[in-house]
């Protein structure tokens, strides 16, 4: 049936009209000469209402009258005035029609909930059911959110019969057509008019294609509630609030993928606001209008669980707050009270509604740290990925050569409903409707083919060479991606992957993977090399990474279902083993899937966690690290200082209290017990050391991550932290937290690792003194100047700290634009183990961990967790006369997005000197260079050229003779993902894995020592003498002269011999934005008896657990040890920095130092 209107009156134009005949309803807008398609006309009295509030009136339909007069009566309080209507109805049935029949669950019973939903609007409470709805849907989670709130809304609003429509979007609830148009023919399989269907003929235009479903967060506009064009808002800043701004927003993820016309509107609408400490920002349950982004300050975020409100998460800098009542236009979730002052910076509703919440919908992800595919790429593979799925390829045998890479396509993830047309959907399994490209779903987000329990793994026949090959390229890569992947699974599937993979061929130039393709395969290189490509908008590719054997790539695209995010191509012929995406996800993503579910049982079986949900137990698996331990082997120790709890897996273990009398044992653990909690809860040192019994697993947990997860077990493992007081005889014997350093010294490796120095003795070489150490001839300070010197070496240093400019940091080397420049300074009267006196100049303030000075900020990175800094340079003992201070040095400095550290091993007389000179202008003379951040090679070896130079001036200047005395000199440079080394002399640096599947040292520097043929060819060409004069020791001397007797061939100073070379080595190191990797960077006071590889032995694990305080100070105390049993009362001064990249213990910035400083002796 149609109803036209062929007389509007005087309504005014997009007038809104009702017809109502009992139970069934028509809301569509007058316009003269359209038809409505209305159903149940005929059956009962109609009644039309006009829904400007104007009126209505209430006709029968009379058997072969088809058009008929409307009179509309204004009602009194309108104010209008009466109206006349002319409707013609035409195909009235003379038949009843049943208007109870709601027909079938098609997109009609879609459409008139929808209809209901917004009658609510305005007669019910909608809006609090809505936000209710919205909060039970993401608690629930359904596979398919739109039937899932389909069918809550259909429940809620069984009871809404009969009740008015008062306001209707127009044309929603009818098809309006011009008047007489013939009407289309319905499908077979949709609802028609010849039912009693109270649904519309057809879907409502426009549109009739929908586009991909909108968030949960997306707002109802209509005709009554029509969304506004955004005015973008300005409001005034000056150039240091908009630098601070844009600073922090580069580290937030919620402002990485805007365009910087989105960026600029976003930067022009934020407020800057001030809080203090105490503030509540937010309350739990008010409503929300506005987001905020931490600048500086401390936030807690507090829920009300149980009726008492806790800390369930600390937010800082570049987090973000008060988003999720956006997002969802809820209530808010949580309280948010400033735990100090803080710079806030506020950002309002519509402005997230217009910018932020499409450009997060639409960001891309990442591949390793480098940036992702344009959008143009991203849509065509999206488009691709929509295409009908290609069978995949037949499982060959084992006699079967290796395949072709067939490339699969996806199968098609695609909403059925989201076709737009009214037509009713098929009978089909409901898919989960897919992510639009943003943050990334976990590794178990996709279905993907081939995932059922019947799927059987392909078998890729291999000759025994080639099996065995494959076995060693995974278990011995230094691709940490694969330990990550491959280093959890059981035997058994690891021999099924083995099985799974075969060799695919590429030839030179060939791209294996391109940029926004759909990805299929996972690789890894067997043989040769390959260039890996980004591609940023429309500038040219850029390299960003070399790989060769044993390196893997394509595993994003297969764990995330993304695109592929870099182009690599191969550099020459080569060889991949290739593992397709179904294989992958089977055997690789199920394996961690059912270690996650094997963590959580076991979990579960732990009566400390007795009193937590089944989430928290999800969330706690997921966070826990995992650690093996052999027998005897020291898992806590008495005295250290770290903060984690563990719980021993499998295995036992004991506790011990060392005192006077030795260890005493005072406790047995067995599997599912903890210990460490002491630590974790309040910081304290270790009061016991555990020591595992045989083969020994430990779960960890960390103190941050405690309190983030585990907050509700604080109270009850506080109430066991008095269980050591049964001990009490134990402990008083022990020396407890005030272990002197002796007796700490007395804890380490030689005490606890007995055991295995018996098995494998520990190999030494004689310490031999430099002779500017033992013998401090006078002629060399009488060659000094022509001013008449001091009668002895103690006369001459104490004169020069009266020289300011010798001992006072030079202003002329500051670099201004450093976040963080820190070194060495020098102190008179030092004495033994006593620590550096510490310069530093940092926009940050000194914080206080202990006894250490600690210092955190945010620097610019593309690592994907914190960078954690410990530092120690401490005096040695050369002789009971030797009046010189602490000769070693060390900087570290932070400039934009690069991070140098160096360490200075001064020698001779004058080395404390020259060292202290070193660290002011290596770095200075680095930043100002032409190549800096261009070419690092001829950066580094301009920066000690000119190093040299100044300090010849200087020391010319200021009468210091540097013919005996000098430095060697190494630096570090971290600039975002290379590591750049340069390095002369003796103090070497060492580069290792930390990670637990791949702890291996990757390089370590080797000393310039005069026998090296190359070395003492130069030096023989420039003059000088190369002598041994020991077995295995040789020295560099004027010809025909016992002077000056030097060790090392490349040296700062020591200008009495040519030949010495203050050019540096150079090496540099490519790693990944998730690699855990680690530096030492340190004087000889540590490498004299350990070697690099023993170095890396003996800190990867103990970092691991630890951290850098605790491994610094573990590795320092060791070098000690061997000092003494080597050379008695003699040490060498010993400096040591220790980076750890990719550490998770920084809290407050991505980059933090630990350094202790000089305490001058009580009097």
């Amino acid at each position: 049936m149609e109803v036209t209107v062929v007389d509007t009156g005087d309504l005014p134009p997009g007038a809104i009209i009702s017809f109502h005949t009992g139970t069934v309803r028509r809301h569509a807008q007058i316009k003269s000469g359209k038809a409505i398609g209305v159903t149940g006309i005929g059956t009962e009295p109609v009644r039309v209402d006009l829904m400007t509030e104007v009126g209505s009136h209430t006709f029968d339909v009379t058997a072969g009258q088809d058009v008929y007069e409307v009179p509309i009566s204004a009602s009194p309080s309108s104010g209008a005035e009466d109206m006349n209507l002319k409707l013609q109805i035409r195909g009235a049935p003379a038949g009843k029609e049943d208007p109870t029949d709601l027909g079938g669950s098609g997109p009609s019973r879609k459409l008139q909930t929808a209809l209901m939903m917004r009658s609510y609007l305005d007669n019910h409470d909608v809006l609090r059911q809505m936000q209710e709805l919205l909060q039970d849907m993401v608690v629930s989670q359904p596979e398919d959110p739109i039937d899932y709130m389909i069918k809550r809304l259909e429940m809620v609003c069984k009871d809404s019969a009969g009740a008015d429509y008062d306001l209707i979007e127009g044309e929603v609830a009818g098809t309006v057509e011009p008047a007489g148009a013939p009407k289309k023919p319905a499908p077979a399989d949709s609802d028609s008019d010849d039912g009693a269907d109270d649904g519309p003929d057809e879907p409502p235009p426009p549109p009739v294609q929908r586009k991909q479903r909108q968030s949960v967060s997306a707002e109802a506009y209509g005709a009554f509630n029509e969304r506004k064009a955004y005015v973008p808002k300005v409001i005034e800043k000056d150039e240091a609030q908009t630098a601070r701004l844009q600073e922090v927003l580069q580290a937030c993820w919620m402002f990485k993928h805007h365009t910087p016309e989105n960026m600029k509107i976003i930067l022009d609408a934020m407020q800057e606001k001030r809080v203090e400490a105490g503030t509540r920002l937010i309350q739990e349950g008010d409503e929300g209008e506005v987001m905020w982004v931490i600048e500086d300050g401390e936030l807690d975020c507090i829920k009300r669980i149980q009726g008492e409100e806790q800390v369930v998460k600390k937010c800082s800098r570049g987090d973000v707050f008060g988003e999720l009542a956006l997002l969802y236009n809820c209530k808010r979730a949580a309280s948010v009270l400033a735990s100090r002052a803080c710079i806030l910076w506020e950002l309002d509703r519509e402005t997230f509604n217009a910018i932020c919440y499409e450009a997060a919908q639409k960001a891309p992800p990442e591949y390793e740290g480098f940036s992702a595919p344009s959008e143009a790429a991203a849509a065509s593979s999206a488009a691709a990925a929509a295409a009908p799925a290609v069978a995949a390829p037949a499982v060959a045998t084992p006699a079967v050569a290796a395949p072709a890479a067939a490339e699969e396509k996806p199968a098609d993830d695609s909403d059925a409903s989201d076709d737009g047309g009214d037509v009713e959907e098929p009978e089909a399994p409901v898919k989960k409707p897919v992510r639009p490209p943003g943050r990334r779903t976990g590794v178990s987000a996709e279905a993907s083919k081939g995932d059922a329990d019947d799927w059987e793994p392909p078998v890729y026949g291999k000759t025994p060479e080639e099996r065995a090959s494959l076995s060693n390229i995974i278990k011995s890569s230094r691709d940490s991606k694969i330990h990550m992947l491959f280093g959890t699974v059981n035997q058994d599937t690891f021999e099924k992957i083995l099985d799974a993979m075969f060799i695919k061929k590429i030839a030179k130039g060939e791209n294996v993977i391109q940029q926004g393709d759909e990805g299929d395969y996972f690789y890894i290189v067997k043989k040769g090399d390959f260039d890996i490509y980004v591609k940023k908008g429309d500038d040219p590719p850029k390299k960003v990474f070399q790989c060769g054997p044993g390196f893997a790539f394509g595993e994003m695209a297969l764990l995330y279902t993304c695109p592929r995010s870099a182009t690599i191509t191969a550099q020459d012929d080569s060889e991949v083993w290739s593992l397709d995406r179904t294989a992958f996800r089977n055997l690789v993503v199920r394996s961690s899937e059912a270690q996650f579910k094997e963590s959580c049982k076991f979990l579960n079986s732990c009566d400390i966690f007795a009193t937590l949900t089944q989430d928290q137990i999800c969330s706690l698996a997921e966070v826990l690290e995992e650690e093996e331990f052999d027998d005897d082997e020291a898992i806590v120790e008495q005295g250290e200082k770290d903060d984690k709890m563990f719980i021993l897996r499998n295995g036992q273990a004991v506790a011990c209290i060392a005192g006077e009398k030795g260890e005493i044992e005072v406790k047995q653990y067995s599997k599912g017990e903890y210990f460490g909690e002491i630590a974790l809860l309040s910081g304290q040192p270790r009061k016991a050391s555990v020591y595992a019994v045989g083969k020994a697993t430990c779960f960890y947990i960390t103190r941050p991550t405690f309190k983030r997860i585990l907050g509700p077990l604080q109270s009850f493992l506080e109430t066991n932290m008095d269980k050591y007081a049964k001990y009490q005889d134990a402990m008083k014997d022990a020396a407890g937290e005030n272990l002197d350093e002796d007796a700490r010294e007395n804890e380490d490796e030689d005490t606890h690792n007995a055991a295995k120095q018996e098995k494998k003795p520990k190999v030494v070489r004689k310490r031999e003194k430099k002779q500017e150490d033992l013998h401090i001839e006078k002629k060399v300070v009488s060659e000094a100047g022509s001013e008449a010197p001091p009668e002895t070496l103690a006369d001459k240093v104490a004169q020069d700290f009266k020289n300011p400019a010798l001992v006072t940091p030079s202003d002329q080397h500051v670099v201004d634009e450093a976040q963080m420049m820190m070194f060495g300074g020098v102190v008179p009267g030092q004495k033994f183990t006593m620590d550096k006196h510490i310069h530093c100049r940092s926009k940050f303030e000194k914080q206080q961990k202990g006894d250490d000075d600690y210092y955190v900020w945010q620097g610019t990175t593309k690592l994907k967790q914190a960078t954690e800094i410990s530092v120690l340079c401490q005096k040695g003992q050369k002789s009971a006369s030797d009046p010189t201070p602490n000769q070693d040095n060390f900087f570290i400095q932070h400039v934009g997005p690069i991070t140098m550290y160096g360490v200075c091993d001064g020698h001779g007389p004058f080395g404390h000197l020259v060292s202290f000179r070193l660290v002011q202008t290596i770095p200075y003379f680095l930043t100002k260079s032409e190549h800096f951040g261009k070419n690092w090679e001829e950066a580094l070896k301009e920066s000690f050229a000119k190093a040299q130079e100044d300090l010849e001036e200087f020391c010319k200047l200021h009468s210091i003779n540097i013919e005996a005395s000098g430095a060697a000199g190494s630096c570090l440079v971290l600039e975002e993902q290379t590591v750049h080394i340069a390095f002369i002399g003796d103090a070497r640096i060492m580069l290792g894995s930390w990670n637990r599947r791949d702890s291996r040292m990757i390089f370590c520097t080797k000393d310039h020592k005069p026998e090296l043929p190359e070395e003492k060819a130069r030096l023989e060409a420039e003059g000088s003498e190369v002598r041994e004069v020991d077995e295995g020791s040789w020295r560099i001397y004027l010809k025909g002269s016992n002077f000056p007797g030097l060790t090392m061939s490349r040296a700062f100073g020591d200008t009495a011999c040519a030949g010495i070379s203050r050019v540096p080595e150079y090496h540099k190191f490519l790693m990944q934005p998730t690699d855990e990797w680690y530096a030492i960077v340190a004087s000889d006071g540590i490498w004299e008896f350990i070697e690099g590889e023993e170095c890396c032995n003996m800190t990867a694990k103990k970092l691991r657990l630890k951290g850098t305080r605790e491994t610094v100070e573990f590795i320092t105390s060791a070098s000690r040890k061997r000092w003494a049993h080597v050379c008695g009362d003699y040490c060498d001064d010993i400096t040591a920095v220790l980076v750890q990249w990719n550490s998770k213990a920084a809290e407050g910035g991505n980059h933090s130092v630990t350094v202790k400083q000089f305490q001058p002796p009580s009097s």
